[in-house]
């Protein structure tokens, strides 16, 4: 059984890795709450959506979803706009 919790910090180092060799880090607000959404691992993104919508935020970060398909990133939803980064799987 997956930990969701350990999933979701190995996608956030997948993310930063993929950002940082895309030249992407730019995309990315100056300050913001990242949550990673694997799209097909249900339990992990259900998991993460659950922190997204409970855990405090007194900084008032804007959230920044980035969407995954079998474990690479393909998508950044920024406030007011998309980023795609990664090619989807066929």
């Amino acid at each position: 059984m997956v930990n969701p919790a350990e999933r979701l910090a190995e996608l956030d180092g997948i993310l930063m890795d993929h950002l940082l060799e895309a030249g992407l880090l730019q995309e990315l607000p100056e300050a913001y709450r990242l949550v990673p959404l694997p799209l097909d691992e249900p339990e992990v993104a259900a998991k993460a959506l659950a922190w997204a919508r409970e855990a405090p935020n007194p900084e008032g970060w804007p959230l920044v979803y980035a969407l995954f398909l079998e474990g690479r990133p393909v998508r950044l939803l920024l406030p007011g706009r998309e980023v795609e980064i990664g090619a989807q799987a066929a």
